[in-house]
């Protein structure tokens, strides 16, 4: 397969991944960084003959992460109030929002975002 092929999908995935949020319950098991490397590896390696690039299953999966980021899945599957203020602990979630606090621009973070539209 030629590289310029596989270009347009490469940046396909760059603008997804530029646009993930960052994870910062688990900054040192980042989502966002596992991505771009995987991305690197498996678009690199066709460009140094050492594998074929699977052009339609990478489309599924990009299609997959574009769902992903923009909450499809969410909003298909929304979550009950039962689940989100549990009867043992039902400030759980919100305790858990407050701890994250907001970003060093002010803003809200990803999940900070995504519970908070819940209340």
């Amino acid at each position: 397969m030629a590289s310029n092929e596989i270009q347009p999908l490469y940046r396909s995935f760059l603008k997804v991944i530029q646009r993930w949020p960052v994870d910062k319950v688990r900054p040192n098991r980042d989502l966002k960084q596992v991505l771009v490397t995987r991305i690197e590896e498996t678009f690199r390696k066709p460009l140094l003959n050492e594998e074929t690039l699977n052009v339609a299953q990478a489309e599924r999966e990009l299609l997959s992460l574009e769902k992903l980021l923009n909450n499809e899945f969410k909003e298909k599957y929304a979550l009950s109030e039962k689940i989100l203020s549990p009867a043992s602990n039902p400030k759980y979630y919100s305790s858990m929002v407050s701890s994250l606090g907001t970003n060093k621009d002010g803003s809200q973070g990803f999940l900070a975002k995504l519970l908070n539209q819940r209340k």
